[in-house]
C-alpha cells in the first residue's frame, strides 16, 4: 500500500495471538526470543522486553553508507556486567530465504551508569536474574525482510495478507 506523499511501505494488520515469558539465568535473550517464537508457530510480530544481563553487545551505524562491510560501517560495544536490560523492542517475520528474521534492539545501562541502544547481538546478552518479555504475534500482515538495494540490508516490508 502507498499513501500519496509519504515514502513508506505499510500494511494493516492486527495483533494475534500473545506469548508472556520469563528468561531464566544464562539463557541468552536474543536466541531465548527466538526460539519462543519458533515454538509458537508466529510468522511475523512484535517482541518486548526488560530484565537484567550478564553482559551486552549492541552494534549500531557508523556511516550513512552500506555495503555489506560491516567492520567498517557499524560499531560493536560490549557492555560488561552486571547490566540492566531498560527496555528491548523488535520486530519479527521471514527473509526472502523462507527463514526467521528478527531485528531486536536494546537499551543497555551498565554499572556505572552508562547507556548504549542499538542491535542486541546473538549471543551476547545471558540473563543475569531475569528478562520477562512479551511476543504478540501479527494477524493479517507479514513483515517480510528483504534485501534494500539502496542499503544492503534487510529491512521489512509489511504485506496485507487475505484472511
Amino acid at each position: 500500500m502507498e499513501i500519496p506523499g509519504v515514502k513508506c511501505h505499510f500494511a494493516m494488520g492486527r495483533p494475534g495471538r500473545l506469548v508472556a515469558a520469563r528468561l531464566l539465568p544464562d539463557q541468552d535473550v536474543y536466541q531465548g526470543v527466538v526460539a519462543l517464537i519458533k515454538e509458537s508457530g508466529f510468522k511475523s510480530g512484535e517482541v518486548t522486553a526488560i530484565g537484567s544481563l550478564k553482559s551486552a553487545s549492541v552494534m549500531w551505524a557508523k556511516t550513512e553508507e552500506f555495503t555489506g562491510d560491516f567492520e567498517n560501517e557499524a560499531v560493536l560495544y560490549e557492555m560488561k556486567g552486571p547490566v540492566e536490560l531498560g527496555v528491548a523492542k523488535g520486530y519479527f517475520g521471514v527473509d526472502e530465504n523462507g527463514e526467521l528474521f528478527m531485528h531486536l534492539h536494546g537499551l543497555i545501562l551498565d554499572k556505572e551508569g552508562q547507556m548504549r541502544c542499538g542491535n542486541l547481538q546473538p549471543g551476547s546478552a545471558p540473563v543475569l536474574a531475569t528478562v520477562e518479555l512479551t511476543i504478540t504475534e501479527f494477524a493479517g500482515l507479514d513483515m517480510n525482510y528483504t534485501i534494500d538495494p539502496v542499503w544492503n540490508h534487510k529491512f521489512p516490508r509489511p504485506v496485507p495478507l487475505d484472511e
